[in-house]
């Protein structure tokens, strides 16, 4: 593990790198909290009402929490859920750095021990991890005819998501020799 940690952190140092880490982490923030319908479109004027702050450990579905805060905006409504906050961005940042060493490795494959497709297959669970989210409101919303064994399934969609990406990760930091980056910020 020291291993892996000390070659994600040489990879950090490059603010490249880090750039485009925090890029994809926002990004994907952003689109975990629109699939849990935290963000949506509409609203008018400018409105904020809030609850009492214990209700945000109050659980809505697996792993989706109440919202203690809602912000509306001309155009979006915000709601401001601590917890799916949290979860949101520990998945995030397994992802953006997945696709950060993801890019590296493509764009560096001398310093990885595979070839190129490797390392794109390697960023799957990054991308598929979007999908743990918001996977039961696609079947809503798709209208199909779904078991309570099928919707309980999805329960274990962001854990499992988390810990592939966590294994991903992993693997790949440890085929990448930090000596062999070249580490210049383009």
């Amino acid at each position: 593990m020291h291993n892996a940690f000390k070659t994600l952190l040489t990879l950090l140092h490059v603010p490249r790198y880090r750039r485009i880490a925090v890029g994809i982490g926002i990004l994907y923030l952003v689109l975990f909290l629109i699939a849990l319908r935290d963000i949506t479109l509409g609203g008018s004027g400018v409105q904020f009402a809030s609850v009492e702050w214990t209700r945000m450990f109050s659980a809505t579905g697996p792993f989706t929490f109440e919202a203690i805060a809602r912000l509306t905006l001309p155009g979006v409504t915000v709601l401001i859920a601590p917890m799916n906050i949290l979860v949101g961005s520990a998945l995030s940042l397994l992802a953006a750095l997945n696709l950060m060493v993801t890019y590296v490795a493509y764009n560096q494959p001398s310093a990885c021990r595979f070839n190129r497709s490797t390392g794109v297959l390697a960023s799957l669970p990054a991308l598929l991890a979007g999908g743990a989210c918001c996977a039961p409101a696609i079947v809503l919303i798709l209208g199909l005819q779904v078991s309570s064994l099928f919707i309980t399934a999805f329960q274990v969609l962001i854990p499992v998501a988390a810990l592939l990406l966590l294994v991903t990760l992993k693997l790949i930091l440890d085929r990448t020799d930090p000596e062999r980056l070249t580490l210049v910020d383009a």
